[in-house]
């Protein structure tokens, strides 16, 4: 099989989406909802012609370009044949081959974080959906998802050869590639042989669902997202002093905004939005949506396109993107993170009992013993009792609820 072509990764926040091409064939994989123009500039400075739109799986947690990129090149959109989508052309199943030029990539039927979700595999290269992501692997509790199912998924991918570069839906940790032999080596998840641990492990997750998850997925299914145009940080300023009507409108949490923050710009957490479309509605304004690197604005644009507000755009690459081109923000004091409380109290209970035990009697080393143990137990199985305590406190709740209202697609 013939599979060898060219890729271009790109990257909408955690989100990742990927164009393969051969000759003058192209295939993109995941389109993001923001990414729309990126897209359409590679395709046209290469000189592609955009044969297929694959989905590897029901989207939850944002939005597909693929019924827009249907629309604009009259490509047909893959999806394997379990898919429940009104956007597909095609159907795939286990082991069909898709040929764009001189290359062709294999289709892997890779259930477990959904029952419609597929591997594509050439050229030593797998792209993974969500299904094993760097470190990691996609959550198994919702769209038909099954831990059972994502064992024998993961049993196929770590049988590929061990050099195939892991290309993943998702980048959580800064991280945009992997190798089997890699994941099979670091990767929890990829390193279990006993499918009955593996699954107690996985049914034992109690994890957050992804925000607006069922609004997401209908509208994935039906096509229906609405192409959101997307400006530079730079052009978004520009608007916003030149209007005093133009409105910048920060969807991340009352934390985030705490810490870093562009001025005059309104903060209404994603998760509480649906409650202010109104009154935003009746002010006429124009709003530029942004968030933290680009993952929730569409989500939240979309919503007040879906509104009847109009006037809305969202800026590339968030606040990130604005920090990146030099443009003004006000710092805050911000709460501490969890991570650093958990080091302080550590620290000071370490250091109360050292002192204790050198001063007043040596029963109080056992306080500094008791902190190491409970720190060595954190590390090996990554649960902070302190943190889950801390998290109890009443400034902490107030302070991360609206981050723990949506979750990823990640397990971890």
């Amino acid at each position: 099989m013939n599979s060898d072509f060219k890729l271009k990764q790109f990257a909408a926040g955690s989100c990742l989406s990927y164009i393969l091409h051969s000759q003058s064939d192209a295939l993109v994989i995941d389109p993001h909802i923001s990414l729309q123009k990126q897209y359409v500039d590679y395709l046209k400075k290469n000189g592609l012609v955009l044969k297929y739109i694959i989905d590897t799986h029901t989207h939850a947690d944002h939005f597909s370009l693929a019924a827009v990129l249907k629309k604009i090149f009259n490509a047909p959109v893959l999806m394997f044949e379990k898919a429940i989508s009104s956007v597909a052309d095609m159907r795939l199943k286990d082991n069909d081959e898709i040929k764009i030029g001189s290359a062709s990539l294999k289709v892997i039927y890779t259930p477990g974080h959904t029952d419609d979700a597929i591997s594509l595999y050439g050229d030593r290269k797998v792209f993974t959906g969500d299904i094993l992501l760097i470190g990691s692997v996609g959550r198994t509790d919702f769209q038909n998802g099954s831990p059972e199912s994502m064992f024998d998924s993961l049993q196929r991918l770590k049988s590929l050869p061990d050099d195939t570069i892991v290309f993943p839906g998702h980048d959580y940790h800064e991280k945009r590639s992997s190798t089997i032999s890699k994941e099979k080596t670091d990767n929890p998840f990829l390193k279990e042989t006993d499918k009955a641990a593996f699954v107690h492990n996985m049914r034992s997750k109690q994890l957050s669902k992804p925000f607006n998850m069922d609004n997401i997925i209908r509208v994935n299914q039906k096509g229906q997202a609405a192409a959101i145009e997307m400006i530079s940080p730079k052009e978004a300023k520009e608007l916003a002093d030149k209007n005093p009507n133009v409105k910048l409108l920060d969807v991340r949490s009352f934390n985030e905004f705490s810490e870093i923050h562009i001025k005059d710009s309104i903060n209404i957490p994603i998760d509480m939005l649906a409650g202010k479309v109104q009154e935003l509605g009746r002010s006429g304004e124009t709003y530029i949506v942004f968030c933290r690197a680009g993952t929730r604005s569409p989500m939240a644009a979309d919503m007040l396109l879906k509104s009847g507000i109009h006037s809305v755009k969202a800026i590339d690459g968030g606040i990130t993107a604005w920090q990146k081109a030099k443009l003004p923000v006000i710092k805050g004091e911000g709460v501490i993170s969890l991570e650093r409380q958990v080091r302080i109290i550590a620290g000071v209970f370490i250091l109360t009992g050292t002192l204790l035990s050198l001063f007043l009697h040596r029963a109080f080393i056992a306080v500094p013993i008791f902190v190491s143990c409970g720190l060595i137990f954190a590390g090996v199985t990554d649960t902070c009792l302190t943190g889950m305590l801390l998290m109890k406190l009443p400034y902490n709740q107030k302070s991360y609820k609206s981050k723990v209202g949506g979750g990823t697609c990640s397990i971890s």
